[in-house]
């Protein structure tokens, strides 16, 4: 069985992932996905719509079951995730969907955070009155500030307009703190922005593997 080496080998490893694969129906989604990450790293996982990314992180996070193969490390740090969808309370205010994770947050410091991605405005209103790409915020915010050292974000820049988009990309720079995460993304400049090691699908083997000796910025499609 061959396993994929990411980064500095000296590292501790966050996620070791051995011969992984997940079929629907009898229909295979992926299969025999090795691969090591190390802990601090950043990592894009890319693939066309359909390939199964989502199901991947959804197996990282505990929330599918995979057909076969392990996952080790998984359980050493709490898990941070951005969704996809964004899964907020709608009948709470960025504050409250952000304590729901982080309860014993300084208000001070979560007011600090709130006001590099929010309106001042919006402070007070709960997020069912916030546009799309307002939501996608208050999501990256509550994944950032909470104490996950494993952080999975499902194409966590989707909805925000490019002056925005720049904006949360710093921040995830600013507040990562060094722990590891994994993101996908159909924008090659978002892995570019944020130094990651991209993680390339091989649809022939229906698999992903990292990406060597590639640092020119492309679509993902």
């Amino acid at each position: 069985m061959r396993q994929e080496k990411m980064q500095d080998a000296g590292e501790k490893e966050t996620l070791v992932i051995r011969a992984l694969k997940k079929s629907y129906d009898g229909v295979p989604v992926f299969k025999n996905v090795n691969l090591k990450l190390q802990r601090g790293g950043v990592y894009c996982l890319t693939a066309p719509s359909g390939a199964g990314k989502t199901t991947f992180l959804r197996i990282l996070m505990g929330l599918e079951t995979a057909d076969g193969g392990r996952i080790e490390g998984r359980a050493k740090g709490k898990v941070a995730a951005v969704f996809q969808e964004d899964r907020l309370c709608p009948w709470l205010d960025a504050a409250g969907n952000i304590r729901l994770v982080h309860p014993r947050i300084e208000t001070a410091l979560l007011q600090q955070e709130m006001r590099r991605l929010l309106p001042e405005e919006s402070l007070s209103k709960p997020v069912a009155e916030f546009s799309g790409g307002m939501r996608r915020r208050v999501s990256l915010l509550r994944a950032l500030l909470s104490e996950g050292e494993l952080l999975l974000f499902d194409e966590p820049f989707n909805g925000l307009d490019e002056e925005m988009r720049q904006r949360a990309l710093e921040y995830v720079k600013s507040r990562r703190n060094g722990r590891t995460l994994l993101f996908t993304t159909h924008h090659a400049e978002e892995a570019q922005a944020l130094h990651a090691q991209k993680i390339v699908w091989e649809p022939g083997l229906l698999t992903w593997r990292p990406e060597r000796g590639a640092d020119q910025a492309q679509e993902f499609t």
